[in-house]
């Protein structure tokens, strides 16, 4: 890498490090690494940041271990983004108990956690189902003077409606007013999500009325939610009409907005108007995925269309 009498610093091969990492190419940063060390370049903290993440990335657990016991054998202190990045990666691998036994860790090393760290393990915790865990770090954070963000409320509030404890959901809402983190479309979308799951339209709606009096736009995916409520609740006037005013907002429906109109459309016997919107997914670009042609075959099957239904199956089997 030495040209003339050009020697690269610990900058250059930390950003060359960090930029092969990014782009997956985890043995070339290896090399260069190594190489590093033997022109008598130390790798600092940064450097080990860099490849850590690069082979976390790529679930490389050994490799990671390898380079952290390195950094801390070479002298060099792991930093809160060391931490974080190893945090994250336990967490996504289901491996929660380890990642909480680094949080107390980092207080040995005089490293405090942050946000960051918290949102990882509370996300970690509620997809491997211990919400009730994360609620207890939540209030740890907030005890030690760490104020969550709209992503941790995001994470509490998307588990614990699914959980279906609305009034707990609402309890969080407030809470987050209150300390002055603005709800987001997320938010607002887990919220109307749950709503429409149990047929609770009218609460579903009124979700979407709040979101807009306190000025957050609802995106595709909100109306998407509301179009999909409409239509297993077979309110198909009411879904037909959140489509259009999707569509006047300048949003773009995608395959699955279609999709739950198309289901529901068949599902109150309006198979005509779901061969239509099926026409039109094509029209627009779009290629239906399977559960696209699942609704409409089943609904042309149950409403007695079978010469359709087989036209339609041949065309899904050409398409492949």
């Amino acid at each position: 890498m030495e040209k003339g009498n050009c020697k690269p610093n610990i900058v250059i091969y930390s950003a060359i490090i960090d930029g092969l990492c990014k782009d997956k190419q985890i043995p070339k940063a290896h090399n260069l690494f190594e190489e590093m060390i033997c022109e008598g370049v130390e790798p600092d903290v940064i450097t080990y940041n860099s490849i850590i993440r690069g082979v976390c990335s790529l679930g490389m657990w050994k490799d990671a271990e390898s380079y952290i016991n390195k950094m801390v054998d070479s002298g060099v202190s792991p930093n809160i983004v060391t931490f974080n990045i190893i945090i994250d990666t336990l967490c996504k691998n289901g491996k929660t108990e380890r990642a909480q036994t680094l949080l107390e860790l980092m207080s040995t090393r005089s490293v405090s956690p942050d946000v960051v760290t918290y949102n990882y393990l509370i996300d970690g915790l509620c997809n491997s189902g211990q919400w009730k865990e994360a609620t207890k770090l939540f209030r740890e954070m907030i005890g030690r003077g760490i104020s969550p963000d709209v992503c941790t409320f995001n994470i509490l509030i998307d588990t614990i409606c699914k959980e279906g404890m609305v009034k707990t959901t609402h309890k969080l809402l407030d809470l987050m007013i209150t300390r002055g983190v603005e709800p987001d479309t997320i938010t607002y979308n887990s919220l109307m999500d749950r709503y429409c799951l149990h047929n609770r339209m009218d609460e579903a709606e009124k979700v979407l009325h709040s979101m807009v009096v306190r000025g957050c736009e609802p995106d595709a995916i909100s109306y998407t939610i509301l179009i999909n409520g409409y239509g297993k609740a077979k309110k198909l006037d009411e879904a037909m009409q959140t489509f259009e005013d999707m569509c006047s907002k300048g949003l773009t429906p995608d395959v699955i907005t279609y999709t739950s109109l198309i289901d529901g459309l068949c599902k109150v016997g309006r198979v005509a108007a779901a061969q239509e919107l099926f026409m039109e997914i094509q029209a627009r670009g779009l290629s239906p995925n399977v559960y696209t042609y699942n609704v409409l075959l089943d609904g042309l099957f149950t409403n007695g269309s079978y010469e359709e239904a087989m036209r339609l199956f041949e065309k899904m089997d050409n398409d492949g």
